[in-house]
């Protein structure tokens, strides 16, 4: 390749760079608008397919690098089997077949996380293919550029991101970009240029125009918004303003792995999660953190979970063994199509029962899980719980002295938690002197001070603005997620050992459509409208209590006394069963139902209930491959017609074989100018090349159309000729 082509590739790929830093900018708001995780392995996964395009490896060898790549993410994100073994390729192929009958049957909503994340990949590795195409191939960027400002644009109006600084990193990377585009096309026109010193006297001012332009921006007084907010009217106009307004960002309810950006508020998912028969019912227990970060919850470690047969003791270490318990069963029926990221399990479990169930258990968080998504059981499986009954004198009497480790570990707060914050807990616990009084206190607190359940309208806190503290102060309205952080906060500014517990309550009762229940259990249909978080407050001589703190749920544990005939779940302001149910009355905001438990029917349509969300990555998917096969067409062409002209000997085939080496050439940017002879043209393609091929080729071409020559060696010549021309030009 001459030296100034060579020249000319290292500007493109100068400007290939900032595509690549522009298509980031598309990535980076995902982990806050969507349940997308593991976002820097698609980040990476990105680059290394921009890279291998860069490269201009033989086709079959680019898509066999990227095929292993995406294979090898797969396992790192979704599954822990080698990637040669048996296992994995049965988990492909189980997945594949699962989900392109989903596909097949419409219902996306089903869609396994697994297939989801390799749909993301090959949309990931499609738009790596396509920008390669645009900044290098056709040198057109403004169109991407345009369209990352309007993607940027509608995700800060409408989305809790903010776009503040993504659109000044935007603006500094297009206008570079487009300036290093335009000082390639000077110095492609021109003669004998040498590129260093141009590109340096270029480059040195249009880098301190962009310095100016965005320290003249950040600077600048800016004015309050002129426009209206568009997002009220548009809920308005389509009926939704009272079911998804709010002033932050609207996720969707259910169970999930991240808990460390808590606060806004969400839509309900009424799709089932599983189906449960018990002897007891109560709250299904799958998680819990330690370490309060001010915005959220996360662990002070890795979950370490250790292998678990099936009839082997789980050791949760819950409570004590002198705490009086009844031994219970229960019957989890799992939802093949919602796999969850958890075995849930009830209070007390001591074991599973049932060939399916191949689990790990982290004693420590009481975190049950499968090894990977392939083994979450499909089939009913049976656990054994000791239900605990919690003696409130016992309670009272526990001297509360734990060990030093469990203490620190358990009353963490950020340094930049709030004075007022330990100032409230202090009131609220000054008076009590047993650790179950405070943590009583601290549970009833939220039923008087005027707080209020709401799962629409919740404010998020501000960037600077302490998650609790924003709750407890400013707007006292939320959710479980806000009254249990907040319990936990409050005790521990009081020196008490606490943490933060999610997983699902009971659920409503009705049955599975496909399975009996046992006739002395009560079967229940659990949603993902039914997560929930509370609180677990740590006794030493008892184990870890539950605590209830969000307004309209009762206590899940139950609770006895020495001066009561009977067990009881104290709650200050629920002391009758039907006081109870009246209480219970905002739950249905977090566990809505739309007709009653008993019809089944209803429920199933709900559990499939499709969303229009779910037909963007398969539409997006084909849209784009069709749009590549659009950019790509002078590729398969080209072989298509090699194969075709490469036998045919007419002068009207010729032509024809002429005339699309033209079109492939003013593809490539050697265009022919407006009264430029075929011989002129031919000229300045040969010194492109360093050969004089089309010269050649150019004067077969006119001797066998126009002096009619028909000679078979003539023939055979120009043949050749075409075909290393425009191979040459393909590649």
């Amino acid at each position: 390749m001459p030296k100034k082509d060579q020249q000319l590739q290292v500007l493109r790929y100068l400007v290939y760079l900032c595509g690549f830093l522009l298509f980031w900018e598309w990535l980076r708001p995902l982990e806050e608008i969507s349940d997308t995780g593991s976002l820097p392995m698609f980040v990476l996964f990105t680059a290394v397919c921009f890279l291998l395009s860069a490269l201009k490896l033989r086709w079959w060898l680019s898509f066999l690098l990227k095929l292993v790549l995406t294979a090898v993410v797969l396992q790192v994100i979704l599954a822990e089997e080698n990637l040669l073994s048996g296992s994995w390729v049965a988990l492909f192929q189980d997945e594949i077949q699962t989900n392109l009958q989903l596909l097949f049957t419409g219902e996306l909503a089903l869609l396994t996380p697994f297939f989801r994340t390799l749909l993301f990949l090959i949309l990931l590795w499609l738009m790596s293919n396509l920008l390669y195409y645009w900044f290098i191939i056709a040198n057109r960027i403004f169109f991407f550029i345009i369209m990352t400002f309007v993607y940027i644009g509608v995700l800060d109006t409408f989305t809790p991101y903010d776009g503040s600084g993504p659109i000044v990193r935007i603006f500094v990377l297009s206008f570079f970009a487009m300036g290093i585009a335009a000082f390639t096309r000077i110095y492609q026109t021109g003669e004998k240029q040498q590129l260093p010193k141009r590109l340096l006297l270029w480059s040195g001012p249009l880098l301190a125009l962009l310095v100016l332009s965005a320290a003249v921006g950040y600077a600048a007084p800016k004015l309050p918004p002129q426009w209206a907010d568009p997002v009220p009217f548009i809920q308005k106009m389509s009926g939704t303003d009272k079911e998804e307004a709010g002033s932050g960002g609207v996720r969707k309810v259910g169970f999930g792995e991240d808990d460390s950006q808590l606060g806004g508020p969400f839509v309900q998912d009424n799709s089932v999660a599983f189906w449960a028969a018990t002897e007891a019912a109560g709250y299904w227990r799958a998680d819990s953190k330690d370490v309060y970060t001010g915005k959220g919850w996360e662990r002070s470690r890795q979950v370490q979970p250790q292998s678990f047969q099936s009839g082997e003791s789980l050791n949760l270490d819950l409570y004590q063994e002198d705490v009086v318990k009844e031994p219970r069963e229960a019957i989890v029926y799992p939802n093949v199509n919602e796999v969850l990221d958890r075995l849930l399990y009830p209070y007390g479990t001591q074991t599973f029962f049932s060939d399916p169930v191949s689990v790990a258990v982290d004693s420590d968080f009481g975190v049950v899980e499968t090894f990977n998504r392939s083994q979450y059981p499909s089939e009913p499986y049976t656990i054994a719980f000791d239900e605990p009954q919690y003696n409130i004198e016992d309670l009272r009497r526990d001297p509360g002295i734990e060990d030093q480790n469990t203490h620190n570990r358990y009353t963490q707060l950020p340094e930049t938690l709030p004075n007022r914050v330990r100032v409230l807990a202090s009131e609220i616990t000054g008076s009590e002197a047993t650790r179950y009084d405070k943590a009583k206190a601290v549970e009833q607190y939220f039923n008087q001070n005027g707080f209020q359940y709401r799962t629409q309208d919740v404010p998020v806190p501000e960037e600077d603005q302490d998650y609790v503290d924003q709750f407890l102060f400013d707007s006292k309205i939320g959710y479980c997620d806000n009254f249990s952080s907040a319990m936990v906060v409050l005790l521990r500014a009081a020196d008490i050992p606490a943490r933060w517990v999610k997983g699902f309550t009971e659920g409503q009762p009705g049955s599975n459509p496909n399975v009996s229940a046992p006739a002395d259990m009560d079967s229940y249909v659990v949603t993902n409208a039914n997560a929930h978080s509370w609180v677990e407050v740590y006794f030493p001589e008892t184990g870890w209590v539950p605590f209830e703190p969000t307004q309209g749920f009762s206590n899940p544990a139950e609770f006895t006394s020495e001066d009561d005939a009977a067990p009881e779940t104290p709650e200050a302001d629920t002391p009758e069963p039907d006081q109870e149910e009246e209480a219970a009355a905002p739950q249905q905001e977090e566990q809505p139902q739309a007709e009653e438990a008993e019809n089944e029917t209803a429920q199933t349509e709900t559990s499939t209930a499709i969303s229009p969300i779910y037909w963007i990555i398969p539409i997006a998917v084909l849209l784009i491959a069709v749009f590549l096969l659009y950019l790509t067409r002078y590729k398969w062409l080209t072989a298509y017609y090699v194969h075709k002209y490469g036998k045919e000997r007419s002068e009207e085939t010729y032509e024809k074989a002429y005339d699309y080496l033209l079109r492939l050439l003013a593809h490539k940017g050697y265009k022919r100018q407006s009264g430029e002879t075929l011989r002129e043209y031919a000229q300045t393609i040969d010194k492109a090349y360093g050969n004089s091929r089309m010269t050649e080729l150019t004067a077969a071409y006119e001797r066998i159309l126009y002096r009619n020559e028909k000679s078979e060696p003539l023939w055979e010549n120009a043949v050749e000729l075409w075909e290393n021309l425009i191979k040459q030009a393909a590649s």
